[in-house]
């Protein structure tokens, strides 16, 4: 058991993605992104305590919404706690995840951690 408080494995994942704040769209890029959370640039406005969406296009027609809040904002970047996602978009980000792991089998460990918390 890692003794990082850091739970969750953040994977490196460029992604181009956007945010939305109330009716606002914000084009961002995912530096990493793990089951609980990312860290986004482009999001400068983006500051901590608020609520919004993230949008990650996979393909046409398909892609992952998560709501969550903004917990930290740096200079360039800003940390996104993930709080809600339907079934869809939690089994793609699962698979994206998974897919892009140093440690695949350790997902699963954290998913069980995940659901032990609640």
């Amino acid at each position: 058991m890692s003794h990082n408080k850091r739970r969750s494995t953040r994977v490196s994942a460029d992604f181009e993605a956007y945010v939305s704040i109330d009716d606002v769209v914000i084009p961002v890029a995912t530096r990493n992104i793990s089951l609980k959370g990312a860290l986004l640039t482009g999001c400068e406005d983006c500051n901590p305590g608020t609520r919004c969406e993230l949008h990650l296009p996979l393909s046409p027609g398909v892609r992952i919404v998560i709501d969550g809040e903004i917990v930290r904002q740096g200079t360039t970047e800003s940390a996104m706690r993930f709080t809600e996602m339907d079934d869809l978009s939690f089994t793609f980000l699962h698979r994206l995840v998974t897919l892009n792991a140093e440690q695949p089998d350790e997902i699963d460990d954290e998913l069980l951690q995940i659901f032990e918390e609640k």
